[in-house]
């Protein structure tokens, strides 16, 4: 059973009618029969509408198999998720994921518009309209202006607010993100993590990263869920109650952060 001690205090589980993302006994893998490969197993969790919650794990364990899983990218050994009380079969209208590797991502002959513009395609929804949605997405993104270039031409930070931006566009309700800012430089990164503080507040988005990097995961969370083990599943839930605001140096510097930091890496040595 997981620990569901606190800093300062956390729940594995909040049912309500405020519960977006609903996770039962999820059981995740690959291959079938004799060469089947279970990566996690029994795994449950539920995300509040306009909550940023942080998974965090060892490499290897799973992390991205699980965001597959939550995502409808990859279909379920056992279990379900729901979002929104929908139950999840494929890819969902309110699910939207902004993939690690936003190099391959972006199309390199399209626009930045019309890179953040292509999925709204699928909606039906006409040029004129698509067009204004990716301006305003890179206008959230602090790259209004931007959209006659191509994505080569801009930094890696660039491009990777290229891809939050079509997320954005794209106007979901749950905002999946894998490992986002780990092909980044340092100071890239503190950029792109308050980037993504600064829309969840305004946009009151709700927001799931994957990492594997332990800082990052309490820095930006309301709720860290710890998943270890082969198969991997829940071991920890901690919630941070920094509330909205956070700052680089004097969060990090926070008691409660070098708390939690202590007990999850305890955790993940264990």
């Amino acid at each position: 059973m997981p620990n569901t001690e606190s800093v300062p205090g956390g729940t594995l589980t909040r049912v309500s009618e405020d519960t977006l993302l609903h996770v039962t006994d999820l059981s995740l893998g690959y291959g079938e029969g004799a060469d089947e490969k279970c990566i996690i197993e029994n795994l449950s969790l539920t995300v509040g509408n306009g909550e940023f919650v942080s998974i965090v794990g060892p490499s290897g364990v799973g992390k991205t198999t699980l965001l597959k899983g939550l995502s409808g990218l990859l279909k379920p050994k056992a279990g379900q998720v729901l979002v929104g009380g929908d139950t999840l079969e494929g890819p969902h209208r309110d699910v939207a994921v902004v993939f690690q590797d936003y190099s391959r991502s972006l199309m390199p002959w399209m626009t930045t518009r019309e890179n953040i513009a292509f999925p709204l395609q699928g909606r039906g929804q006409k040029k004129p309209l698509r067009n204004k949605a990716a301006d305003e997405a890179l206008d959230a993104v602090g790259l209004g202006g931007q959209g006659n270039k191509y994505p080569w031409e801009m930094s890696g930070g660039m491009q990777q607010r290229v891809a939050i931006a079509r997320a954005l566009a794209y106007n979901a309700k749950v905002l999946l993100m894998d490992e986002p800012f780990a092909s980044v430089d340092a100071q890239t990164r503190f950029d792109l993590e308050d980037l993504v503080i600064d829309l969840r507040e305004k946009l009151g988005v709700t927001i799931m990263l994957v990492t594997h990097d332990v800082d990052e995961a309490i820095y930006l969370a309301d709720r860290v869920i710890v998943i270890a083990e082969k198969p991997a599943t829940v071991v920890d839930v901690i919630e941070t109650g920094f509330g909205t605001h956070r700052d680089q140096v004097a969060t990090k510097a926070d008691p409660r952060f070098q708390d939690a930091r202590g007990r999850i890496l305890t955790r993940l040595r264990k």
